[in-house]
């Protein structure tokens, strides 16, 4: 056994197939692991009825100096008779003479209003279009006990109830029904992608919503990319505290003290996503994430996608090699220097892909275009 396997077994990892069921059977087994975790992890993801409906309020014809068209438009979801509203934005490049259209949509879940997070020009150059939500639009990142946004819709109970994570990630979706019903732009080819707690929701948005080509998740830590067991930095009783405990179902809690009975892993959410392409973003000083527990999910998940003909992750020995220096309290690089930027390591090939860059906690332009190289080296 390699270093990261060793490190796998000693998490003692439960794996999402029961044990002597035949790899045929996979496929009832994804609909056991969904149980779970909307069960164990995010609460029922909401909702059991609904009504959505979308208005445009607004277009911009030469958005960014007339080189895209931004629209504005308002999604409201009624749920049992309560009706829910909040703003997106879409935004697409205008065709470039002699060139084509958008190479795909970034449906992208931010901290600001702003497409992009500020990003939105460098993505648009780079050919692709924009689905933009200010994520607490949706609902209020702050203890209110559910009372903003989509959190005032349907009932709630102390165990199984939807946290924020799964209701920004059940708008989300929402966002999507508007692209497919509009085709304003290929659906085919639509990633949803966010960072910190959005790579949270990013991850939960794409396990359950299969429209998604690609979810891609940068620096999302526990409850995201991360292992519980044997994870260093942010753990779930840390998730417990009072600004983030509303991120994820109650009952989850009930396990802050105890992960390794945990009935499920991070990894069960690769499962969930394979056989469609996941990226996953780290940063090799971002200790609180801890980029060798999301490396692990990635090495965890390859499972499920080799059970369904796909590669998943295609390992480097060097960049593990990195992973386990930086692990035990290296970090500087032969000359003794810290690396204050670039990539620690990369894997592209596979349909889990996967980069670490030197560095800290941040979306950063090199985070967004590790993705981009990573959506045209598959054409998704």
């Amino acid at each position: 056994m390699d270093r990261i396997e060793k490190e796998l077994a000693k998490r003692n990892l439960p794996d999402f197939m029961e044990k002597d069921q035949a790899e045929s059977e996979f496929g009832k087994q994804r609909e056991k692991t969904a149980r779970t975790l909307r069960d164990v992890l995010y609460g029922s993801m909401p909702f059991a009825e609904y009504e959505t409906c979308f208005r445009e309020a607004g277009k911009e014809e030469d958005a960014y100096g007339g080189r895209a068209v931004l629209y504005h438009i308002l999604a409201t979801i009624t749920v049992y008779g309560k009706p829910v509203s909040f703003p997106f934005q879409v935004v697409l490049p205008k065709k470039k003479p002699g060139g084509g259209t958008e190479k795909g949509t970034f449906l992208y879940a931010g901290f600001t209003s702003i497409p992009g997070d500020g990003i939105g020009e460098y993505v648009l150059e780079r050919g692709y279009g924009i689905a933009h939500v200010f994520y607490q639009d949706m609902a209020a990142d702050c203890p209110d006990r559910f009372q903003s946004g989509l959190g005032r819709a349907g009932a709630r109970n102390p165990h199984h109830s939807a946290g924020k994570v799964a209701l920004w990630a059940f708008g989300l979706s929402r966002v999507m029904d508007y692209l497919e019903q509009t085709s304003l732009v290929d659906i085919g080819r639509v990633a949803v992608m966010g960072h910190s707690r959005l790579g949270k929701t990013a991850l939960a948005a794409g396990a359950f919503d299969e429209r998604f080509s690609l979810t891609a998740a940068i620096q999302s830590g526990a409850g995201g990319a991360a292992l519980f067991r044997g994870k260093k930095g942010e753990q779930l009783k840390d998730l417990y505290r009072e600004h983030s405990r509303e991120w994820l179902c109650p009952g989850v809690y009930e396990y802050r003290e105890r992960v390794d009975e945990l009935p499920f892993d991070q990894h069960f959410l690769a499962a969930l996503t394979a056989p469609r392409h996941l990226y996953i973003g780290s940063a090799l000083s971002d200790f609180w994430a801890d980029p060798l527990s999301e490396y692990l999910f990635c090495a965890a998940g390859t499972k499920a996608y080799r059970m369904l003909g796909a590669r998943g992750l295609v390992r480097k020995k060097e960049a593990e090699e990195i992973l386990f220096q930086e692990e035990e309290g290296a970090g500087k690089n032969a000359a003794g220097e810290e690396h204050l930027w670039g990539i620690a390591g990369e894997s592209m090939e596979g349909e889990i892909g996967w980069h670490c860059r030197y560095g800290t906690h941040y979306l950063s332009i090199l985070d967004w275009e590790q993705v981009i190289r990573y959506r045209e080296i598959h054409r998704i």
